[in-house]
């Protein structure tokens, strides 16, 4: 750190696990945030119920958009971003679908997104595969908090999935070095 420049700002991310999440997809979620955002103050908050406003009865399912209201009203605001994790199926209106399951939602430059791992045990696969897939979408959705579009590069984790388990296991896992120049200006950070 040059001698005078201001600090980088401290940016927080808070995890709010839902119910039943495993304590141990916890720590390896945090793992993944941290080795891709590198240092970064990640408080894991205390398990709650899902909102019953979100429940959509019809489907059996939570609706991604009300989770994101849920999670926005109450987050501590020192917080820069807060992560909800539930087991549970969500979903979203897309297109002419009223009600698409999704494996997580973001809206752009926001302070909350939720992630599913309901859909990320797609074809009964490994533990390992599957703490894979649920770090991945993890932080593809905070890449959209954070101002992220969808990206075309291939391997880029901001690329669309387009409701494929198949785009999340062959992605690199990695920002494209454009994305992850955008990143690094995000958190303060030089270069």
């Amino acid at each position: 750190m040059t001698i005078g420049a201001p600090p980088a700002p401290s940016v927080t991310i808070a995890i709010q696990p839902f119910e039943d999440l495993d304590a141990g997809l916890l720590l390896e979620v945090r793992k993944g945030i941290e080795e891709l955002f590198g240092p970064i103050d990640i408080v894991v908050m205390k398990p709650c119920e899902l909102p019953a406003m979100a429940y959509y009865s019809p489907r059996g399912r939570y609706r991604a958009e009300k989770l994101l209201q849920y999670l926005d009203s109450f987050r501590d605001k020192s917080h820069a971003k807060v992560l909800g994790l539930t087991s549970k199926d969500i979903s979203t209106t897309k297109g002419e679908h009223v009600d698409w399951g999704i494996f997580g939602f973001a809206n752009l430059n926001s302070t909350a997104c939720v992630v599913s791992t309901f859909r990320l045990r797609s074809g009964q696969p490994s533990e390992e595969l599957f703490v894979q897939r649920v770090r991945r979408v993890v932080n593809h959705e905070l890449g959209h908090t954070f101002g992220l579009l969808h990206c075309d590069h291939a391997g880029c984790l901001m690329r669309d999935v387009g409701g494929s388990i198949k785009t999340v296991d062959d992605g690199t896992g990695e920002f494209c070095a454009r994305y992850a120049w955008r990143i690094r200006q995000a958190l303060g950070r030089r270069g």
